[in-house]
């Protein structure tokens, strides 16, 4: 009992020991940053390209790596940019005819009119405004917003008036792109802070047809968006092409991922999916802000072969992390096949990835604690209590376009059933090189160093504790890819998996044919899930 205390009185330290290094927000990360959210790490080792992995912690967890440095950060420093005048960052007006009183500051302009404030540019036919109050207007026909040269937003509609000084408009339509959506509606109204839209609908990029209705979208009478919080649909009403499948009298949903992309607006929708091993089902999940850091999150899954899979609970971000506690129902494989386990109240306590000061190193820690059932016949349950830590570093690119990672750490495992103990100190690295536009390699090494106690459940047994795993991916075409990945179990030199996958991009679906060759024998599988919500 006391060894036991120790334990995790060392596992309360690990998570203390980060906090010098605390800041309050994330820092995203770009296309060119070698800093990888830790999360998409948890289960490299498992997966590759075109091997679709669903894990409900890494879907849905808001743990980020925290850059090493002081405690400024990327929001901290964005809000000092803002609290810097506007009025400083001249706005420019070019017209084929222009007109400017000096002591008034009124500005007429017509004909091809281009006016550029940093990085937003308005394009109409006419404007007139005023260069002290900062205010303008279009007249004449449609006008073109655009931000960032169109990547943020690029919207048109008939009437705007924009205020450059704080970005402050007011629009009688818009209708385009607002990152990460497409939208339409009247009244439009954006104060720098809030959107408003009247009688709008939002789609997504990959969901949006050009031509036709779009594969989905949701409509409501009244949409207020507060970013980074929360947004507020009013009369919201979900759609599968011009299908109405269901209505809200008010839909509230929470914007407080900081993973890039983690959170879609669309996610409540029940989206189809298909796997040979679970069968026809749907998903959908949503999350509902509670006081300024918490939320009550709510995921489903029903599959046609395993029935109807709910997780319900409560997660509160906290300086240093993020809290959860709640019922979930989690999926694995083992010897190929699903395996399903309920974790029923169980508490989680995960720290961001730090940064050793201003070493390229981070560390990053966590426990946990629940009621774990398994299997109906094998009926394995009973308490399950886990500590881990893990050092790790930001990626390495010995050349372009190739990145090399190592990691190690070590975890251990309370198994209430039959009172097993696991300990596993753990190591392993991966490595990825884009050889050309169409072709990847990828190889990645782990081994996890189990004593003579495994897990009792199916759910997380090791079943290689050293596993290698290499292949290619190659776009065949600018819709289709194929990959061909290896798993060589180390201890035996056997090649125990060779996996053949097919991806097809099927506009807002994507398929997954593998042709799966096995020591124990071969099957196909096949896989079938909506884009835009991971």
């Amino acid at each position: 009992m006391i060894r036991h205390k120790a334990r995790w009185a060392v596992a309360a330290c690990m998570i203390c020991a980060v906090q010098p290094w605390t800041v309050s927000a994330a820092i995203p990360v770009t296309a060119g940053d070698a800093t990888v959210y830790q999360t998409d790490l948890d289960r490299a080792q498992e997966s590759y390209p075109g091997e679709l992995t669903d894990n409900y912690e890494a879907r849905y967890s808001t743990i980020r790596v925290v850059k090493r440095g002081n405690n400024e950060t990327s929001s901290s420093k964005d809000k000092n940019a803002k609290a810097e005048p506007a009025d400083r960052v001249p706005t420019r007006v070019d017209a084929d005819k222009m007109k400017y009183t000096s002591s008034t500051g009124d500005v007429y302009a017509e004909g091809n009119v281009i006016l550029r404030k940093d990085n937003q540019e308005l394009q109409a036919p006419r404007v007139e405004g005023n260069t002290n109050t900062t205010e303008y207007k279009t007249s004449g026909g449609s006008y073109r917003y655009k931000v960032d040269g169109g990547r943020s937003k690029d919207l048109t509609g008939k009437q705007l008036t924009y205020r450059s000084s704080d970005s402050y408009m007011t629009a009688d339509s818009a209708d385009g792109w607002s990152d990460p959506y497409y939208i339409t509606g009247t009244d439009v109204v954006y104060d720098g802070e809030v959107g408003h839209i009247k009688k709008g609908s939002m789609t997504t990029k990959n969901a949006k047809a050009f031509v036709h209705t779009s594969d989905y979208r949701i409509e409501g009478q009244d949409i207020v968006v507060y970013p980074g919080d929360k947004a507020v649909i009013k009369h919201a009403s979900f759609f599968i092409k011009n299908f109405r499948l269901f209505s809200l009298k008010s839909y509230t949903v929470s914007l407080r991922h900081d993973k890039e992309g983690q959170f879609n607006i669309f996610s409540l929708l029940p989206r189809p999916m298909y796997n040979s091993d679970d069968g026809f089902g749907f998903r959908g999940n949503t999350a509902y802000p509670v006081g300024p850091k918490g939320e009550i999150a709510l995921d489903y899954e029903w599959y046609s072969q395993e029935g109807f899979k709910p997780s319900l609970g409560y997660r509160h971000s906290v300086p240093w992390g993020n809290m959860s506690l709640g019922y979930k129902n989690e999926k694995d494989t083992y010897n190929d096949e699903t395996v399903w386990i309920e974790k029923t109240l169980e508490f989680r306590a995960d720290t961001h990835a730090y940064h050793v000061g201003h070493t390229p190193f981070t560390v990053r820690g966590g426990v946990n604690a629940g009621y774990w059932k398994e299997d109906e016949v094998r009926d394995v349950r009973g308490m399950h209590y886990q500590y881990y830590g893990e050092l790790s570093h930001d990626a390495i690119r010995p050349w372009k376009n190739a990145t090399l990672r190592f990691f190690m750490g070590y975890e251990r495992d309370y198994y209430k059933y039959n009172d097993t103990v696991r300990s596993m100190p753990y190591w392993g690295v991966t490595f990825r090189n884009k050889i050309t536009n169409r072709l990847t390699t990828f190889a990645s090494y782990n081994q996890r160093n189990i004593d003579r106690n495994n897990s009792p459940y199916f759910f997380d047994t090791i079943e290689t504790p050293k596993e290698f795993r290499y292949g290619l991916s190659y776009k065949v075409s600018r819709i289709d890819d194929f990959t061909v990945s290896v798993k060589v179990n180390v201890e035996t030199g056997e090649s125990e998996d060779i996996n053949y996958t097919w991806h097809r991009d099927l506009h807002s679906f994507d398929s997954f044919l593998t042709y799966k060759s096995k020591s124990s024998g071969s099957k196909w599988e096949f896989k079938i899930i909506a884009r835009d919500f991971s």
